[in-house]
């Protein structure tokens, strides 16, 4: 019943969806590093460096920022390429327990270090534990040909998906960098500096989407 049950709510969930852009996904049929082979067998990673904020524990049990000790924030901003062209995106991600949702220490035994190393192991604690909620959020396709890399994921915007795209030059088969992105929804183009590293990885989450599971939706020829 429990499984019917979820069955239901996942067909309920998909029917509802708004998905934008549909004929501006590249053509489903040349998704993928077939024609410019590029390592998959992990993930990819972008260092950053942000102002943040320590958080400390409250009197109501909860967390809030100290706004009174800035600090220089390590961080990394991971996504995961296929061998059947799709992508997931995770945001980003640090070497601190911010997610106080999942509990790293007791999961992964990891503890807080402002480091490249750590958000690392903190994406790959994640990747270990991913499941698979939505059909299209922060889920895409990508292609790669000759050295160019073009990669596309959906956004959620109050409940309406949108699609975001960023092109790029693949470096070797272990790196790219991404120096254009186009915001479908503000229909806004940016110049952008992404470089991407490999990071071998023995799992990968289910990149199933809602993209190449309704091909016929996306009807882009180019």
């Amino acid at each position: 019943m429990k499984f019917k049950f979820s069955i239901l709510s996942s067909l309920i969930l998909t029917s509802c969806m708004v998905v934008n852009h549909k004929r501006h996904v590249i053509n489903l049929d040349k998704v993928g590093d077939k024609l410019r082979p590029i390592c998959t067998a992990g993930y990819y990673y972008q260092e950053r460096e942000e102002i943040a904020f320590p958080y400390v524990k409250n009197h109501f049990g909860g967390y809030t920022e100290d706004s009174t000790k800035p600090y220089l924030q390590k961080q990394i901003r991971p996504l995961t390429l296929h061998k059947d062209g799709t992508l997931l995106t995770f945001g980003i991600s640090t070497g601190f327990q911010e997610n106080h949702a999942f509990d790293y220490a007791a999961t992964c035994e990891l503890q807080d270090s402002n480091s490249i190393d750590n958000a690392k192991k903190h994406i790959e604690c994640d990747i270990r534990h991913y499941k698979n909620r939505y059909p299209i959020w922060g889920k895409g396709v990508f292609k790669t040909e000759e050295n160019e890399i073009v990669i596309q994921y959906y956004v959620n915007w109050i409940g309406e998906y949108y699609l975001v795209e960023k092109k790029g030059k693949v470096l070797s088969d272990t790196a790219f960098v991404l120096t254009k992105s186009f915001d479908y929804k503000l229909n806004e183009a940016k110049d952008i500096y992404e470089l991407y590293k490999f990071q071998q990885f023995d799992i990968k989450p289910d990149s199933t989407n809602y993209i190449l599971k309704h091909k016929r939706k996306f009807k882009n020829k180019a």
